[in-house]
C-alpha cells in the first residue's frame, strides 16, 4: 500500500502504522488513536523527567520530605466486586467483539459508532467480567482487618512519590482548561458540541495554552496540599513540558488533527536541499477527514488529503521543541534560582508559539487595527511573564536548604520523653499543696 516515502506517511490509528509498516492486521488496534497514542506517551515522557527533577532536587535539600498520616485502607466489599466486574465486561465485550468477532472497523467514524453501539462479543464479557469478579471476591475474603492503632501512624514521602499525582492533577486541569479555551476560541464549537456529542468532539479542539494555564494551577493547589515549594516543583516540570508538547505535535502531524498550517507558498530559496513535503504536504487520510477524496493510497474510513498542500507545523513545532527541550535540560543544574528554569520555559514557548502562528489556521481577534490570534496574545504574556520571573528570580538570595527530617522513631521517642515530662510537672504540682499543708 505504501506508494509515499516513509516520512510523508500518517496513520490515524495504530492499526494503520503496523499494517503498512509491518503487514500485521490486528483489528482491534483500530480502537487507538495514534494521537492519544502519542499524547500517553507524552504524559509518561514528562512524568520521567519530572521524577528525576524532584529526586535530583531533593538530594540537593531544594525539597523537602514530607509525612503524610497513614489511613488504614478501605476494605472491599460487594459494591466494588460488582463494579469492578462490570467494568471488566464493558472492557472485554468491546475488545474481543473486533478481535474474535466477524465485525471490521473501517475507521473514522464507523469506529465511533462501534464504541457507543450494543456490538461486541457476548461470551468474552461474561467470562472476564466473571474470571475478574471471582479474583476481586476471593481478595476480599482473604485480606485481613487492619490492625487499629490508638496512635497515628505516619510515613516519610519523598518529593519523586508525589509524581504521578502532579501529573495527574496537570493533565486533569490541562484538559479541562485547554477545552475551556477552545470554546472561548471558536463559541460555535459549544453548539456544535451539544448537537453532535461523541469521543472525537470531547477530545479534539484542545487549545494548548488554556491546558498549559490551567494545569498550572492545577499543579499549584496539589503542591500546596502535598506541602512542598511549588517554585522547585515548577521548575522540575519545566523540561518536561517542553518534551511533552513535542512528542504530543507529532501525534497531531502524524494523525492530522487540523493544527496545519496555512496553503504553502512553496520551498523558501536556499532551503531546497529539504523534500518537497516538509515545506507542503497535504496530510493524506487525515482524521477530520477534510479535504478531497485521494485517487489511491486511502484508508477505508479516512482517504482525504488537503488541496492545495499546506505548511506541516505541527512537524516543525517538534522539532523546535525537541532543541528547546535540551536547551532547558542543560540549564536545569547550572540554575538553582527557584522559578529562573520555569521563567526560561516560558519565554521559549512564547517565542516558538508567536512565531509559528505566523503560518497556522486560527481565529483571530481585530486588536488596535491588528489581527491577532488566541495564541498569539497569550504567547506575548507568556514571554514578558516569564522575563519578569526570571528578572525576579535572579534578585532573589540563594535557595534554603532544608535539613534531612529525623526519624520517624526518634520523633516518637521524643515526643513520649515531653509526655513523661508533662506527667512530672503536673505531679510536682499537685504534691506541692499537700507539702504547704
Amino acid at each position: 500500500m505504501r506508494a509515499r516515502p516513509l516520512l510523508e506517511l500518517m496513520y490515524p490509528t495504530l492499526y494503520h502504522a503496523f499494517h503498512d509498516l509491518f503487514g500485521v492486521d490486528l483489528q482491534v488496534l483500530k480502537l487507538i488513536n495514534t494521537f492519544g497514542f502519542l499524547v500517553a506517551l507524552a504524559f509518561l515522557a514528562a512524568a520521567r523527567t519530572l521524577s528525576s527533577e524532584l529526586a535530583r532536587k531533593h538530594d540537593l535539600r531544594l525539597i523537602p520530605t514530607t509525612r503524610r498520616l497513614v489511613t488504614p485502607a478501605r476494605p472491599t466489599t460487594l459494591a466494588d466486586v460488582v463494579i469492578s466486574g462490570v467494568v471488566a465486561f464493558v472492557l472485554a465485550f468491546k475488545f474481543f467483539g473486533v478481535a474474535l468477532g466477524d465485525h471490521t472497523l473501517q475507521g473514522g467514524a464507523d469506529t465511533q459508532r462501534y464504541l457507543l453501539s450494543t456490538k461486541g462479543h457476548l461470551v468474552a464479557g461474561l467470562v472476564c467480567a466473571a474470571g475478574w469478579m471471582l479474583l476481586r471476591f476471593r481478595e476480599m475474603r482473604s485480606a485481613e482487618p487492619a490492625p487499629v492503632s490508638s496512635k497515628p501512624v505516619y510515613v516519610d514521602v519523598a518529593p519523586q512519590e508525589h509524581t504521578m499525582g502532579i501529573t495527574g492533577a496537570a493533565a486533569l486541569g490541562g484538559l479541562l482548561g485547554a477545552k475551556i479555551f477552545h470554546f472561548l476560541e471558536r463559541p460555535k464549537s459549544i453548539l456544535e458540541f451539544f448537537e453532535h456529542p461523541s469521543l472525537s468532539a470531547l477530545f479534539s479542539g484542545l487549545t494548548i495554552y488554556g491546558g498549559l494555564i490551567m494545569g498550572c494551577l492545577a499543579v499549584y493547589i496539589y503542591a500546596r496540599r502535598a506541602k512542598i515549594p511549588f517554585a522547585h516543583v515548577a521548575d522540575s516540570v519545566a523540561p518536561g513540558l517542553m518534551l511533552a508538547y513535542g512528542i504530543g505535535r507529532l501525534g497531531c502531524q502524524l494523525s492530522g488533527d487540523g493544527d496545519w498550517g496555512i496553503p504553502s507558498a512553496g520551498v523558501p530559496a536556499g532551503f531546497g536541499w529539504l523534500p518537497s513535503w516538509f515545506w507542503a504536504f497535504d496530510y493524506p487520510n487525515n482524521v477530520l477527514g477534510v479535504g478531497q477524496h485521494m485517487a489511491q493510497g486511502g484508508f477505508p474510513g479516512y482517504g482525504t488529503h488537503l488541496v492545495p498542500p499546506v505548511y506541516p507545523t505541527p512537524l516543525y513545532e517538534s522539532l523546535m521543541a525537541f532543541v528547546l527541550f535540551a536547551i532547558l535540560w542543560s540549564l536545569r543544574k547550572r540554575i538553582e534560582k527557584p522559578l529562573a528554569i520555569f521563567g526560561i520555559y516560558m519565554m521559549l514557548n512564547g517565542v516558538e508559539r508567536f512565531w509559528i502562528e505566523k503560518i497556522r489556521v486560527n481565529a483571530t481577534y481585530e486588536i488596535f487595527g491588528h489581527h491577532w490570534t488566541q495564541a498569539e496574545i497569550i504567547a506575548v504574556f507568556m514571554f514578558l511573564g516569564g522575563g519578569l520571573i526570571v528578572w525576579w528570580s535572579s534578585r532573589q538570595p540563594d535557595p534554603v536548604r532544608f535539613d534531612p527530617p529525623k526519624p520517624i522513631e526518634d520523633e516518637e521517642e521524643e515526643e513520649e520523653d515531653e509526655e513523661l515530662d508533662d506527667e512530672d510537672e503536673e505531679d510536682e504540682l499537685d504534691d506541692e499543696p499537700s507539702k504547704k499543708a
